[in-house]
Formats: C-alpha cells, sequence, structure tokens
C-alpha cells in the first residue's frame, strides 16, 4: 500500500518538474533564436564584435552589416533579424533633430 501511494506521489511531482524546465528552456531558445547566433560564436559573437567596433547604435550596426567590409557576407540576412539582433544587443536608433530657420 506505501509503495503505490508513494509512486502517486512522486509521479506527478517529478512530471511537473520537466514540465517546467521544458518550458523555461524553450523560453530562452526563443528568445535568442535568429540566424545571427548560428555563425556569431566565441570571439566572434555579436557582443565582443560591437565592443571591439565602437558600436554604440543601432544606425552604426546597420551601416556595417548593409555596407561594412563584411556586407557580401550579409546579403541574404533578412531585416527582420537584423532587428532581433538590435534588440538582442539593446542598441538605440540615433533621432535626427531637425535644424529649424530662424526668421
Amino acid at each position: 500500500m506505501k509503495g503505490k501511494l508513494f509512486s502517486f506521489l512522486i509521479f506527478p511531482i517529478i512530471l511537473t518538474g520537466i514540465i517546467f524546465i521544458s518550458k523555461v528552456s524553450f523560453i530562452n531558445i526563443a528568445k535568442e533564436d535568429f540566424k545571427c547566433l548560428k555563425c556569431h560564436k566565441g570571439s566572434k559573437s555579436l557582443e565582443n564584435i560591437v565592443k571591439e567596433k565602437h558600436i554604440t547604435s543601432a544606425d552604426q550596426l546597420k551601416y556595417l552589416i548593409r555596407k561594412g567590409p563584411k556586407s557580401g557576407l550579409h546579403i541574404t540576412v533578412p531585416d527582420k533579424d537584423l532587428e532581433k539582433a538590435i534588440e538582442y544587443l539593446h542598441l538605440k536608433y540615433n533621432v535626427k533633430k531637425e535644424k529649424t530657420k530662424k526668421n
């Protein structure tokens, strides 16, 4: 009797733990699931490149990817993935102030 009661209590606890762990790991994978992270690993990670190149804004990153020295490698990177990379790196766009003419 004790064996059956024990197994009825342990099974739901283990099952709940497995479901919880799988949901947490799925959330982390979904956050970082974009094309850039497939190639940019280790010393060539996005964080390291931003630090080495002194990239401080989303505009700088977009310019380097689209018109920089490695732009040929990044031709197939869709804008959607570029936006995800900008979010991932917590970069902001520069807001240009318009100059007004004094009358």
